[in-house]
């Protein structure tokens, strides 16, 4: 029986595209490069800040930065993130309604972010206080996605197993972080990766929206 229902944060919980471009774009004007669009934002982020900053310093996937120009500009994201976090950012439908009736449920909570901690931590309290058991985002502690250190420290502090966690995204990452882990993936299909990319990718259930994934998490 399903206990634990970890949920990705970015193009699962939230719509953070907006606020995201918006940081990026500080951060290519600073440092000389050209804006990009959200449709580009969505097919860059998924694996970090650095990845998302090489990826739009160079138009591409195929990054020619280096670690020392994407880390200037992720600097720049940071500083301009961390103080427009929430402009244009919003839970996606029916997801508050979802995770009170999980509680309700007595399901414990939490959500396993490659957005960086202390950013991870404060939108989730600004949109879901209270809510959630715990937040991870990336840290020295919790490593970037597909990497399982954080869904250990998440299972640790929920005292529950794998075999009775459903791990919920809209990303490989997320697919391979219960594969990794021995969890169940569940792939919701209203973020940032398409089905065809999540089946290549081993996904197992698949959610059009918050009442289809609510129907999943009861049936496992």
């Amino acid at each position: 029986m399903i206990k634990l229902c970890v949920f990705d944060l970015d193009g699962t919980l939230l719509d953070t595209v907006p606020d995201l471009t918006a940081a990026m774009n500080h951060a290519m004007e600073k440092t000389g490069h050209s804006r990009i669009t959200t449709d580009q934002t969505r097919e860059y982020i998924g694996n970090g800040i650095k990845m998302y900053a090489k990826r739009a310093m160079s138009q591409s996937y195929e990054t020619d930065v280096t670690d020392e120009e994407a880390e200037t500009a992720v600097k720049y994201f940071k500083e301009y993130y961390s103080a427009h976090l929430i402009n244009g950012t919003v839970p996606y439908p029916g997801m508050c309604e979802l995770l009170a009736k999980l509680k309700s449920r007595g399901m414990r909570l939490a959500v396993l972010s490659n957005k960086y901690d202390a950013a991870a931590k404060h939108i989730i309290n600004r949109f879901f206080p209270g809510t959630f058991d715990c937040v991870y985002g990336e840290s020295e502690i919790c490593k970037r996605k597909p990497d399982i250190s954080g869904f250990k420290l998440i299972c640790g502090d929920t005292d529950c197993t794998p075999a009775e966690t459903v791990m919920i995204g809209d990303a490989p990452t997320d697919i391979n972080v219960a594969k990794n882990a021995g969890a169940t993936p569940v792939s919701v299909l209203w973020g940032y990766r398409s089905r065809a990319v999540l089946e290549e990718n081993g996904a197992r259930y698949f959610a059009d929206d918050a009442d289809g994934l609510l129907e999943i998490i009861t049936s496992l």
